[in-house]
């Protein structure tokens, strides 16, 4: 476990406007935001090590005990659960014989779209026994209002031992105890959301005059303030726009039903791909996606030129507390016919390089605050195929290096899940150790043939390994 004895980690009192639409919107299966992770063990962990690690889990980390209250003309506020009770949130499973790689991912993707208990904290762990070769899994579930990626990576590397063996303060770590005073009352969460908007008041009213003041100067390049405003406004329109190109007819059938698959990569060979390439990891994931889709429209017979694909851009700053939102919402044209590999990859890397110099990048998080004040009917309605409207979402997180081990057992993979918002696949990839885990959430109507596809993504991902030179792929 982590050095520290305590996480500084999702201390935000209430959700933001962006966090509280996914919330709210969580009640409609077609727009749910559970978080998955699912961690391969090498063996069955400890199930007493197991409780104990979650009891000092809760205690390290105050956001796990608490749950959200929704406030009136305002967004849900957390406030800790009195009654927690860690049986809620941890169970012990066992799959049927034979216990195959198909049956933990049914059983996961099952899981994951179960709704959440929503008078208790937005999570649950499952430790899945009964696999293959007497091995077990470790999933974890949560709602994205809790974090963004980065946040939940987190979380997991300070929840995990460097050491099979037990350690002192969660071998000895207590129940968790009730909160004095019992939970809050409305009008105590009312008057504690009015001081909190008093007390920033001053603060905020001297940032917003701060930002007048730079946007009326003049600014060093000569630039006026008319091209400025007509810059922005373009950029505006293009973060808002519906999508980057053309949805393709192959991927436009949707069950909002969740089928999970996963591949491994070589994380020292893929990397060397992508330098060999003089482009970015990220760049290389994404264009062997695109390689393995246009391969896939190939065999069904549909061809298409680009497809519409989402990814969130990073703006987490380099001091920001753990867990929370930090992404703005990027859309690209994803090449699929005519291109290779090393064309998808630069193609791709300038149209990321572009988003993040964009100045209206997080315009759509402007935009939030007013949809999270609507009916929520209403928001559904508007948001389901504006979200729907990407055949694609990406997404790719930095992952663990360490050895980490759960109870006793080894960690060997570590596969993410993000939530499927309307599109065909939802597809991220999560360094951990020296492998690439990429967990795809596909639509099971839209992706009609999925073990065909998948065939298609490992053709495509070994054109990309194809590139890295020689020394690399023997490291």
């Amino acid at each position: 476990m982590s050095t520290s004895s305590r996480l500084d980690w999702g201390v935000a009192p209430a959700l933001d406007a962006f966090e509280a639409l996914m919330w709210r919107m969580d009640v409609y299966p077609h727009l749910r935001s559970a978080v998955v992770g699912i961690e391969l063990l090498d063996r069955v962990p400890d199930r007493e090590r197991v409780i104990a690690a979650h009891r000092w889990g809760a205690q390290a980390v105050p956001r796990l005990r608490d749950r959200l209250v929704d406030v009136p003309l305002a967004t849900p506020e957390w406030v800790e659960d009195t009654g927690f009770d860690l049986a809620s949130h941890l169970e012990f499973v066992r799959l049927p014989a034979p216990g195959s790689e198909r049956q933990l991912l049914d059983h996961a993707a099952a899981f994951a779209m179960a709704p959440f208990d929503r008078k208790r904290p937005p999570w649950q762990a499952q430790v899945i026994e009964g696999l293959e070769g007497g091995r077990a899994a470790y999933i974890l579930k949560l709602h994205h209002a809790l974090s963004d990626g980065i946040g939940i990576v987190q979380l997991m590397s300070f929840m995990h031992s460097r050491s099979p063996e037990p350690g002192s303060r969660r071998a000895s770590a207590a129940t968790v105890a009730a909160a004095p005073g019992g939970e809050p009352s409305p009008v105590d969460i009312w008057r504690r959301r009015l001081r909190r908007e008093l007390d920033a008041a001053p603060g905020r009213a001297r940032a917003l005059l701060s930002k007048a003041s730079r946007a009326l100067a003049s600014s060093d390049d000569g630039e006026t303030r008319l091209s400025r405003a007509a810059r922005y406004l373009a950029s505006a329109r293009r973060a808002l726009a519906p999508y980057m190109a053309p949805p393709s007819p192959l991927l436009k059938d949707r069950s909002h039903q969740w089928r999970f698959e996963v591949l491994d990569l070589p994380l020292t060979p893929f990397k060397a791909a992508a330098k060999a390439c003089k482009a970015t990891l990220n760049d290389a994931f994404v264009a062997g996606l695109l390689g393995g889709f246009a391969r896939y429209h190939t065999e069904m017979g549909v061809e298409v030129d680009e497809i519409p694909i989402g990814m969130p851009i990073n703006v987490r700053s380099e001091h920001a507390a753990g867990g929370g939102n930090h992404f703005a919402p990027g859309q690209l044209a994803g090449r699929l016919a005519g291109a290779t590999p090393i064309e998808r990859m630069r193609h791709i890397g300038e149209q990321v390089a572009r988003l993040r110099e964009e100045p209206a990048l997080a315009a759509p998080l402007a935009l939030m605050p007013l949809l999270v004040r609507l009916p929520q009917g209403l928001v559904a309605q508007a948001m389901g195929p504006k979200m729907a409207a990407n055949d694609l979402q990406i997404s790719n997180v930095p992952g663990i290096r360490d050895a980490v081990y759960l109870a006793g057992a080894r960690v060997t993979r570590l596969y993410p899940f993000a939530p499927l918002p309307g599109v065909a696949g939802m597809i991220a990839l999560v360094s951990h150790g020296e492998h690439c885990c990429i967990g795809l959430n596909l639509d099971a109507r839209a992706i009609a043939e999925p073990d065909r596809l998948m065939r298609a993504l490992r053709v495509s991902f070994d054109e990309v390994l194809a590139l890295a030179p020689a020394a690399a792929t023997h490291s």
